[in-house]
């Protein structure tokens, strides 16, 4: 069991380093998170027994939601290499000479701007009584006050854009909240994360962006810029939130990357679109 925020992070680097061939992780998504983010560039393999909120990333690895049956991939299922997703900040100015960037690895995804703001006034109390119906009316309350910002992006040192942005999602899945997907295009292993960039933002625009996703349309929508790249870096003059894998973890400016294979994970052994690997 886990005690505090970062506290399954220490178990899992513990776990890895002291030969464990494969780590269990029961519980959401945020308790992957941090399992995650112990195990990367390890020889560990991740397990999932599903729990949590709303555990996307079972719903994208197709894993029963039973128990036993998840526990039955453990010895019956298949070994796979995924990417996973790097955000960086460089250290402040203050800081010493020394002290190098920080780091947070993501399996699922990164967003900017809108779910970022949403995930960090979610109060805690609704997420434990109404589960991811807490996200939903939250979103609805913010989305009334939100303002898109100014920002600079960068795409694999080749392509600039300068934009007012509401939010960006930063795909390595494809499912988003449980509920619908975002990045739908998005591969696990192809050493590439999708980006949906949705421009400027008022109620309206937002509204339209919000039926448009649910049903499937957002790609190529007005106002929607869709890409794939390694490396994304975001500056501006606006500080943006920003969250990895449904957890709220600072602010722009910042890189997004992929690290290639960074992670082996348990999935059931049969066919799976989010995967390119046969």
């Amino acid at each position: 069991m886990t005690a505090a925020p970062g506290e399954a992070t220490k178990l899992a680097r513990r776990a890895a380093s002291s030969g464990s061939s494969v780590v269990v992780a029961c519980g959401g998504d945020g308790t992957i998170h941090e399992v995650v983010n112990g195990l990367a560039g390890s020889d560990a393999t991740l397990a999932v027994i599903p729990g949590g909120t709303a555990n996307v990333w079972a719903k994208d690895a197709r894993l029963p939601r039973d128990p036993l049956e998840a526990a039955n991939v453990i010895d019956g299922g298949r070994r796979r290499r995924v990417d996973l997703g790097l955000i960086e900040w460089a250290p402040p100015r203050w800081a010493r000479p020394d002290r190098g960037a920080e780091k947070r690895y993501f399996l699922l995804m990164a967003g900017v701007g809108l779910d970022a703001h949403v995930v960090a006034r979610v109060s805690q109390g609704w997420k434990r009584r109404l589960g991811a119906a807490a996200y939903v009316l939250t979103a609805a309350r913010e989305a009334l006050f939100y303002k898109s910002r100014p920002v600079e992006l960068e795409l694999d040192g080749r392509e600039r854009l300068n934009l007012r942005l509401g939010w960006m999602l930063a795909g390595n899945t494809r499912c988003y909240g449980g509920v619908t997907h975002v990045t739908s295009r998005a591969l696990v292993d192809d050493g590439l994360l999708e980006l949906l960039i949705f421009r400027g933002y008022d109620l309206l625009r937002a509204t339209g962006y919000g039926l448009a996703t649910l049903a499937g349309w957002h790609h190529g929508a007005p106002g929607v810029a869709y890409r794939q790249a390694a490396e994304i870096d975001v500056a501006g003059p606006s500080a943006l939130p920003v969250q990895a894998d449904g957890e709220f973890v600072g602010y722009t400016p910042l890189k997004l990357k992929v690290v290639p294979g960074a992670l082996q994970v348990l999935v059931p052994d049969e066919p799976n679109p989010l995967f390119s690997a046969t």
